[in-house]
């Protein structure tokens, strides 16, 4: 019975750091793969409702969610937030602005901060909501001047990119952006 238990507590202890990496790279795919399902809850409310969307981020928090645009003073009622895992953190890239390629070399990623993170096109109507932002048009594109690419890195470093697609209508998950 003690033989058990000591192999038992030495393939524990052998198992035990594979483990937590195991969890860390769970909480990161996790998250990413929660992302990528509000990209595309914002580009099917923005068809359905023939309205512009936001997808922001509060660089502070981390905090993400979607809006409407146009929501007006009393606030989008659809209007949802998402808080990432505290062991994830979540920020847009802007390093490059390729539509449907990715950048050569060293990518240089940029956390945004401060006003808006995308130009609104003649007579769109602009949000309160402070940070950088993707914008769903009612057509379901992107807008042009929205960030091509979302950083999602977990504490130890490990990195994994939402990255828009060539036909500027969704991201999907890398893993580098090469």
């Amino acid at each position: 019975m003690i033989l058990v238990m000591a192999l038992l507590v030495v393939a524990v202890s052998m198992v035990s750091p594979r483990l937590s990496d195991f969890l860390r790279g769970r909480a990161i795919e996790s998250e990413a793969r929660r992302l990528l399902a509000v990209t595309h809850a914002a580009r099917s409310r923005a068809i359905t409702e023939g309205r512009p969307v936001l997808l922001w981020l509060d660089s502070g928090t981390g905090a993400y969610g979607l809006e409407r645009v146009d929501a007006g003073r009393s606030g989008d009622p659809q209007a949802q937030e998402f808080a990432p895992d505290e062991n994830v953190r979540v920020s847009f890239d802007r390093s490059q602005r390729l539509i449907g390629q990715t950048p050569t070399g060293m990518p240089t990623p940029t956390v945004l901060t401060g006003p808006s993170g995308f130009r609104r096109s003649a007579g769109a109507i602009a949000t309160t909501r402070p940070g950088p932002s993707i914008r769903w048009a009612p057509d379901g594109t992107i807008d042009e001047d929205s960030p091509n690419a979302i950083r999602v890195e977990d504490a130890a470093g490990a990195v994994l990119w939402l990255v828009e697609a060539s036909d500027r209508r969704r991201y999907e998950i890398r893993t580098a952006l090469d």
